[in-house]
This record gives structure tokens, C-alpha cells and sequence, in this order.
């Protein structure tokens, strides 16, 4: 499920004053042909339409003329991720450039995806002790600071946690 919902409004209606739309959650539609009648139900077969709102629980972002196969190819692409990888996947896409760039992000977001972490800081650590097991073993205070400077030219950080090499 990518927990994808759209609303569309039917244009020349709504340029007209009348209100002829309604809300396409992408989860219930079975394939493509689906969502697109489902469109066309909302707004009575209209020629012209308007995304006026869309809810993601990924974060993934869509503008009021994105295209019927745009929001499906992310809604395929949403499906695919296993569901614990999705908001990294997302945090990813929006770094890169948005959905416009989302053939891209399929085939380099795990690559850059170092994991979930407090901060750069943390990461650094977690990555040194896999090379250097023995740092582990070294007691409080006497660990050296991170030069995260040097870590965020090559890694970045998103809100969420999430750390990305720069690749």
C-alpha cells in the first residue's frame, strides 16, 4: 500500500463555479485503468481535470497538474518499497529533486541509504565501529570528537533521521 489519496476537481466546472470532484485513494484501485475510471466518475467524465488536494503518508509531493500516470508510476513505486523503507525512499526523492526525478531515485536510493540515526555525529560512530570493532570497547570520555564538517560533504541528513551518502 503507499497510502496515496487524490482529489480532483472536474476544471470547467470549477471555473464555472460548480464544485464536481472527489477523493481517489490509489490503495483501492487495482491497476490503472481503475484509478483512471475512477477519476472520470468523480468528475463526471470531465475532459479537463485538476489535482485540487492529495494526502501521502510518505511526504511525497504532486502539483495540481501532475499527471494521471505520474501519480500512478509513484503509487507503483511506493508499493514496491517494503513498507519500513518508504519514508527513507521518500526523504530521498524530495533530496534529488522531487518526483520528476523518481527513475532516478529507484535506482540509487539504496545505494546512498546508510541507515536511520540521531545525527551525522551518530553515524560516524556507528560506521567506524564496524571497521574498528575495538572502538566499542573504549570507555566514556575518551572518544574523539567527530569532525562532522567533513562527514556532511559526503553524507546528509534528513528530519526524519535518515542518512544518505552523497553519491
Amino acid at each position: 500500500m503507499s497510502t496515496i489519496s487524490v482529489h480532483y476537481w472536474n476544471l470547467s466546472a470549477y471555473n464555472s463555479g460548480v464544485l464536481i470532484g472527489g477523493w481517489i485513494n490509489l490503495d483501492e484501485c487495482e491497476d490503472f485503468d481503475e484509478f483512471q475510471a475512477k477519476v472520470s466518475k468523480a468528475t463526471l467524465g470531465a475532459e479537463e481535470v485538476v489535482m485540487g488536494d492529495y494526502e501521502s503518508d510518505h511526504g511525497v509531493s504532486f502539483s495540481e497538474y501532475e499527471s494521471f500516470e505520474k501519480v500512478w508510476e509513484v503509487h507503483e513505486a511506493l508499493c514496491e518499497i517494503s513498507e519500513g523503507d518508504r519514508d527513507a525512499f521518500t526523504d530521498y526523492l524530495a533530496h534529488i529533486g522531487g518526483i520528476e526525478h523518481l527513475d532516478e531515485a529507484l535506482r540509487s536510493w539504496q545505494d546512498a541509504f546508510c541507515g536511520n540515526f540521531k545525527s551525522i555525529e551518530d553515524y560516524a560512530w556507528h560506521y567506524a565501529e564496524e571497521i574498528y570493532p575495538e572502538l566499542a570497547n573504549c570507555p566514556p570520555g575518551f572518544r574523539i570528537q567527530v569532525d562532522t564538517i567533513s562527514w556532511e560533504q559526503d553524507h546528509w541528513i534528513s528530519s526524519e533521521g535518515n542518512v544518505f551518502r552523497s553519491i
